[in-house]
């Protein structure tokens, strides 16, 4: 059976840690270069970390430069499979981030069959996809019925809060038209930005490497999706200053999250 980060355990790991505040804190040049270049070309899926195209008409350039899918994790090409592998570890980066969370899911399922759910959970997928990639944003994981975006700096530059902010109301936008066509999507968005633990995490037996994200900011932009109602997006104060809208009157309020043990200052956007 092919092994998914869903069905392994998973152990973090430690190392090479100035290497990884280069490329994910402050941007290295010869990815830089490759995003840049990948971007250009058409196709999905791409990889999470060059951006190679790995579909359609780019994924069948690519291959004439002997790139492809990893064996050990389809999430990233053959290449970018290589540097996690050569280069285990992680670093502390400050970045913007994102969960989408759908809302009711249980329920949801009970009322829907198999294939319908699935087909609901694929259709936010691509929503927050495209949204993602419009606004530089990094797909760090697909959680069952959330989606998890990361703007580190070095790959999405010193405007990572407000790109954050700019895809989450793009995805709010594109909810509200699913709902306008009878097919909502009862999906809610949180977003905040924190220094976390970025880096590589394996399997107990270490035969696939993936990327994750460690700490409080990571819990608590989970949490600020999981207090949106469907359609709402919840900025904390931190995105709100580092994305520079302080001035634009945001009402900011007190919030009780779940796991959190201090009062989460933050605001919800209209819809």
């Amino acid at each position: 059976m092919t092994q998914t980060a869903s069905n392994i355990d998973f152990n973090r790991q430690d190392g090479n840690e100035e290497l990884w505040y280069q490329v994910f804190q402050v941007g290295h040049p010869v990815l830089a270069k490759k995003q840049k270049r990948y971007q250009m070309l058409p196709g999905s899926p791409r990889c999470h970390l060059c951006y190679a195209p790995m579909g359609g008409l780019g994924g069948w350039v690519m291959r004439f430069a002997k790139l492809h899918p990893s064996a050990r994790n389809p999430n990233y090409c053959n290449a970018c499979d290589g540097f996690l592998e050569a280069f285990p570890g992680g670093a502390d980066v400050e970045l913007s981030m994102l969960f989408c969370d759908l809302r009711g899911s249980v329920e949801l399922s009970s009322k829907m069959t198999p294939r319908d759910f699935t087909q609901l959970i694929m259709r936010m997928r691509a929503i927050v996809l495209e949204k993602l990639w419009k606004h530089d944003g990094f797909v760090l994981q697909f959680q069952g019925d959330s989606v998890i975006g990361v703007w580190p700096p070095g790959f999405a530059g010193p405007d990572h809060a407000q790109k954050a902010v700019a895809a989450a109301k793009d995805i709010a936008h594109a909810l509200a038209e699913e709902r306008a066509k009878e097919q909502e999507i009862p999906a809610g968005i949180g977003v905040h930005t924190d220094t976390v633990y970025l880096c590589t995490v394996a399997s107990a037996n270490g035969a696939l490497q993936e990327i994750s994200a460690f700490g409080e900011g990571v819990n608590l932009a989970a949490r600020l999706s999981a207090v949106a109602g469907a359609g709402e997006v919840f900025l904390s104060e931190a995105v709100i200053a580092a994305a520079g809208l302080v001035e634009q009157g945001i009402s900011v309020q007190d919030y009780t999250l779940k796991g959190i043990d201090r009062h989460v200052r933050a605001a919800r956007l209209n819809k």
